[in-house]
């Protein structure tokens, strides 16, 4: 696995071509990211009333600090400026909208010292997006809001992109998942995970913990086995991601390799075009 930097950007094509061979690509100080950086840092401060948010926890009861992760989450995925200015960045790195579909716009916080670590879009396993999906041609995309080090970063397993995990994805449904989230009370514990999940630990010697630098893009296969690292600083992180399609990678076919997927329905239902927000499904129609 190589970790191509680059400050300009590349085409659809040859992001692709680099990214399902393996590879990672940061796009490093994208004008854009940097102001959604400022923007974002802007909302959350506001919302804790000056607090500076890496150590809101320290300053907030667990409920108040569980409370401000949600709704701050919920308002960025809501946030159309947000969401458009980090268009603009991928722009930046060279995406055609044009040509582009997305799932949302999301942004995770893994809090300080492990505590409070459950909850939505928080600390995330190992995975690979792929495994949900079930679409090779999937592409991720990861920045920081704040500056980060290894200890509170996204670390990547590149041993296992050749080499299958043992992983739950032959039994794992999305449909049973929306089953059992709409008959799941509300702040109680769904009794069915929300994506598959591995069945026996990776060597986490092989781990490699990728830092980049605030208003740097990280662009990577969603085949990637990945997962957040465990924080153990007194800072919290908070990053945004995104998953997009490329129309042009799906109609000749192109992805990264599946090697130890076992699920065989797409989900294009959970993409919507950049630009106009029609369903991918429609699209599929004439691949």
């Amino acid at each position: 696995m190589n970790i191509i930097q680059t400050n300009s950007g590349m085409t659809d094509e040859q992001r692709s071509k680099i990214i399902f061979a393996g590879d990672l690509i940061v796009f490093q100080q994208r004008p854009a990211m940097l102001e959604l950086c400022q923007y974002i840092d802007q909302l959350l401060s506001e919302s804790l009333n000056g607090l500076y948010p890496e150590q809101a926890q320290y300053h907030l009861s667990e409920p108040d600090y569980r409370r401000f992760v949600a709704d701050t989450q919920k308002k960025i995925q809501a946030d159309d400026k947000a969401k458009a200015i980090f268009f603009h960045a991928l722009q930046e790195a060279g995406l055609a909208l044009d040509s582009t579909y997305y799932d949302y716009f999301a942004m995770r916080v893994v809090s300080a010292e492990k505590a409070f670590a459950t909850g939505l879009r928080s600390v995330v396993g190992h995975h690979r997006d792929t495994w949900g999906g079930n679409i090779q041609a999937q592409t991720n995309w990861w920045a920081p809001i704040y500056k980060i080090e290894e200890e509170r970063s996204i670390a990547f397993y590149p041993y296992h992109w050749e080499h299958p995990t043992i992983n739950d994805t032959s039994e794992w449904s999305f449909k049973e998942y929306l089953a059992a989230r709409r008959e799941t009370p509300e702040g109680a514990e769904l009794s069915y995970s929300p994506a598959p999940q591995l069945l026996r630990p990776v060597d986490e010697s092989k781990a490699v913990k990728i830092v980049i630098e605030l208003g740097d893009i990280l662009c990577f296969s969603s085949a990637h086995l990945h997962a957040s690292v465990p924080n153990t600083t007194r800072l919290a992180r908070f990053s945004v991601e995104m998953r997009t399609l490329n129309l042009n990678d799906l109609d000749v076919g192109r992805g990264a390799p599946n090697v130890d997927n076992a699920g065989d329905k797409p989900q294009y239902q959970w993409y919507r075009h950049a630009v106009d927000q029609s369903p991918l499904s429609m699209a599929m129609e004439s691949v």
